[in-house]
């Protein structure tokens, strides 16, 4: 995240309007240069973030709202790009190395994973736990940089997992460090879905964590993302106070407790935190 830079998404869902786009630029609601043929391309790109395997283009079109005949358009176009990989035989498309690139400008220019990846990588050792950096990206919080412990699974590993705020102990640190307007759009415009058994979603007991988190200056949770997860996190703040990011680290049950991840793994996170956000604030 470049200082003085924001994000073009505001928080508001894409629209999944499949009226037709010349491809010229178009006013969109807020009165700025849209435009919608762009839109759905990155659209049919966003079809495979969860997908769990290859998509044809009947499942692309369901995942994007579009109609068919234009779904195979923008696919064949995004694989006539580099950015998608198609299976001769079956006909069907997977992301390309090509997005890799796009992955790597972006992490190339974050100034705030650059700060943090020294740091991470120290408190890393210390446990020997794995150390996220996470963001946040609409509802969702997204894992920036990732340092994993030698025994880490590998979708540990893999920068770019995005999952709802209000089930993290990092987005729900993240949001106790933000305006209460902010959080309250936030949480609103959630689906609020339970991931485990454990999982949250009543709202007055989600602004209880994200209150918690404030009070203590870290964030918790049990189970609340995967069943045997103890989570940890604490905020990466800018000059204004305002949380920028988290610090957060998974540790298991039942090699660890709840207490015990209080008592180390929150001053770990928080100490982590404080220093990123040092930095970070000099710079400003």
């Amino acid at each position: 995240m470049g200082q003085g830079f924001v994000s073009g998404m505001d928080g508001r869902a894409y629209s999944k309007s499949s009226s037709h786009d010349d491809g010229r630029g178009q006013r969109d609601q807020a009165g700025t240069l849209f435009v919608s043929s762009l839109e759905k391309g990155f659209r049919v790109l966003e079809a495979f973030r969860e997908a769990p395997g290859d998509l044809g283009i009947t499942e692309v079109a369901l995942r994007t709202g579009l109609d068919k005949s234009a779904a195979q358009r923008f696919t064949n176009t995004l694989y006539r790009l580099g950015y998608l990989e198609k299976d001769a035989r079956s006909r069907r498309y997977r992301p390309a190395l090509r997005l890799m690139d796009l992955s790597y400008t972006f992490l190339h220019q974050n100034r705030l994973a650059e700060i943090a990846v020294v740091r991470l990588i120290d408190a890393s050792k210390i446990y020997s736990t794995t150390v996220n950096l996470c963001e946040m990206i609409n509802t969702d919080i997204i894992y920036t940089v990732r340092i994993p412990h030698s025994r880490a699974s590998y979708p540990a590993t893999v920068p770019g997992r995005r999952m709802p705020a209000f089930s993290t102990s990092g987005g729900t640190v993240i949001l106790a460090f933000r305006p209460a307007d902010e959080v309250a759009s936030i949480i609103a415009a959630s689906e609020r879905r339970a991931i485990t058994s454990n999982t949250i979603t009543d709202v007055d007991a989600i602004m209880g964590r994200i209150d918690e988190a404030r009070d203590q200056g870290y964030g918790f949770g049990v189970g609340q993302a995967l069943p045997q997860e103890i989570s940890v996190a604490a905020p990466v703040l800018d000059s204004r106070g305002y949380a920028v990011a988290a610090v957060q680290v998974p540790v298991y049950l039942p090699q660890w407790s709840a207490e015990e991840a209080r008592a180390k793994i929150a001053p770990l996170v928080m100490e982590t935190a404080r220093s990123i956000s040092g930095v970070l604030a000099s710079e400003s």
